[in-house]
């Protein structure tokens, strides 16, 4: 039986320009939501979505050193621009890494950002009430 992570994975390779940007970006959040939904209770899965800004999955282009400096080196971001989320967040920072895994999205470190200027007006994962 074949996985639906891997049949998606296709599907996003045969799309071409924006389109296969956004399909991304739509399954990289939505492993988000789940993976934090699946490490903390309701209640704070909430508080922790309703005050997640952005999350990034990205190619870092700053110079390494070392055997792996020309290897890309992905890295997840979560911006949040509540300090006690981001506390919880980097309490659990290496589970949610594992969990994201899990689902698909491998990255070498994850980083949780304050977000600022404009980015604060952002909220993705904000369930209307």
């Amino acid at each position: 039986m074949k996985k639906l992570g891997a049949e998606l994975s296709k599907l996003i390779d045969t799309l071409e320009g924006d389109a296969a940007r956004f399909m991304r970006i739509a399954l990289n959040n939505e492993a988000y939501r789940a993976s934090v939904r699946a490490l903390w209770p309701a209640d704070a899965a909430r508080f922790i979505l309703d005050n997640t800004n952005a999350f990034y999955i990205r190619e870092d282009k700053a110079p390494r050193k070392g055997p792996d400096k020309d290897k890309p080196y992905v890295v997840c971001e979560v911006c949040s621009q509540d300090p006690m989320a981001r506390s919880e967040l980097d309490a659990r920072r290496e589970l949610l890494h594992l969990e994201l895994r899990r689902r698909g999205l491998t990255c070498e470190e994850m980083r949780i950002i304050p977000a600022r200027g404009g980015m604060r007006s952002r909220h993705p994962f904000r369930e209307e009430q």
